[in-house]
């Protein structure tokens, strides 16, 4: 199974996505039947795709660690599943591409 698949998987199954399509627009910002073509090809992340992937993965950090301020440790499991995903990500890019960090605009806290 490829990073890509994964990565969809872990994240439908914690409820942040609820199709592929969503995956491929939202979390990816592809068109809607990206998901689909990469995995009917057997292919995975190229280097785009993974850092905007990853970059999703901070934000939805970042403003989970901004819920927690208002409703406590409700959050935890949402930052623990999104914090696997960002691990896996920034892993892929480092071992398959050696991209070892990547710079943003303005940095979402790294840990909350």
């Amino acid at each position: 199974m490829s990073l890509m698949e994964e990565v969809y998987d872990h994240l439908n199954k914690n409820a942040f996505v609820e199709t592929a399509e969503e995956f491929s627009t939202d979390w990816c910002w592809r068109s809607r039947s990206w998901y689909a073509v990469q995995k009917n090809k057997k292919s995975d992340f190229s280097i785009p795709v993974a850092i905007n992937c990853l970059n999703k993965v901070k934000i939805k950090i970042a403003l989970a660690c901004i819920k927690r301020k208002k409703f406590g440790g409700i959050v935890e499991s949402d930052i623990a599943v999104l914090g696997e995903v960002r691990d896996r990500l920034e892993r892929y890019l480092l071992e398959e591409h050696r991209i070892a960090e990547v710079a943003e605009d303005e940095a979402p806290p790294a840990k909350c």
